[in-house]
């Protein structure tokens, strides 16, 4: 198996929105939290750690905790990023889950539907769900949205995000917890 490190692209396109990028800010303010070391569920052109898999490299094919136990063998806490394909999460969730019960942390980017089966499989082991809201326009009585704009393949953000999305964490140190909570969208942007 081969890891990518920023020098190949899969080339293969995805269904319209599979592969926008996490805005770089939304994902610094997490990774300032978890301190990410593989992300996988990416391309060349939208990964967001060093180390990355993508279609290629086909991380659904792997059991993740061993793989990235073994290429990371003196780190403690480790956790992974992975904003996955939206037209199709639940292999991802699947996978979140496994590694979770081997000892990784997972924190996932993903659509706020609690009404989808992907949804009601992660709520068996998730750590954690935070609900990205809207907050308060400043000198205004209106409020901001929490919509995240993911950016295209040029790097320019997509604005008009028909959907919410939220944060799952998986963590192996409180599996099952389901803490849930909420976090506004601006919070994210700093």
């Amino acid at each position: 198996m081969m890891v990518n490190s920023k020098s190949n692209d899969s080339g293969k396109p995805g269904k319209v929105g599979d592969q926008w990028r996490t805005p770089q800010e939304v994902f610094d303010a997490l990774n300032r939290e978890f301190s990410f070391c593989v992300d996988m569920a990416a391309t060349k052109r939208n990964s967001l750690c060093d180390t990355f898999f993508d279609e290629q490299n086909d991380s659904l094919g792997f059991d993740w905790a061993e793989t990235i136990n073994s290429m990371y063998l003196l780190s403690a806490n480790k956790y992974v990023w992975c904003n996955p394909p939206y037209s199709n999460p639940m292999p991802w969730v699947k996978k979140a889950i496994e590694a979770q019960s081997n000892g990784l942390g997972v924190v996932m980017l993903l659509n706020n539907d609690v009404s989808v089966g992907w949804f009601a499989e992660a709520l068996t082991t998730v750590s954690e769900i935070r609900h990205i809201t809207g907050d308060k326009k400043e000198n205004s009585n209106g409020y901001h949205s929490g919509r995240l704009a993911f950016l295209n393949h040029n790097g320019d953000p997509i604005n008009g995000n028909n959907k919410p999305q939220f944060i799952l964490v998986f963590n192996p140190f409180k599996i099952g917890a389901r803490v849930t909570t909420y976090i506004h969208r601006s919070e994210l942007y700093k």
